[in-house]
């Protein structure tokens, strides 16, 4: 792989990573960060849920998970209600919680179709080879990380 393309690819991740890390509102009148709209994602996703499973949905501490929570009840987007066990607590989405979990999901989908238009002129057989490079990336990047 010749400099100028490993360049290329590297402009690609890091304008990604400054999409992803940046606030948004999805919909809302509050500003949300990416933390907290993964929690959204989560708890929409799952329809409701309990502290415990979110950590596990996002591979996060409860902690993380219950401080996130509580910046999100202050901002109106979740609640909580009793769940069936003694202490457990069901999280759900509150229709402004709601409104942003659609958000989201409508700026992932904007982007998928954007990415599918351009790639829909590629033929098959460089398709397949743009497959094969990002595998090898891919499976370099994790060996790279289990080193360290």
């Amino acid at each position: 792989m010749d400099n100028e393309l490993l360049q290329m690819g590297l402009r690609i991740i890091n304008r990604y990573n400054g999409i992803e890390k940046k606030a948004r509102t999805y919909g809302t009148d509050v500003m949300l960060y990416p933390s907290e709209i993964h929690v959204i994602e989560a708890i929409g996703s799952s329809g409701g849920s309990t502290t415990t499973k979110l950590a596990n949905i996002l591979g996060i501490t409860k902690g993380g998970i219950s401080q996130t929570c509580s910046k999100l009840m202050q901002k109106g987007l979740i609640e909580k209600s009793d769940g069936e066990g003694l202490n457990e607590l069901i999280i759900s989405l509150t229709e402004k919680g709601r409104t942003a979990y659609f958000g989201h999901q409508k700026l992932h989908k904007q982007l998928i179709e954007k990415i599918n238009a351009l790639s829909s002129g590629i033929d098959g057989t460089t398709m397949s080879t743009i497959r094969a490079i990002l595998t090898a990336i891919n499976y370099e990047l994790t060996r790279l990380e289990e080193k360290q």
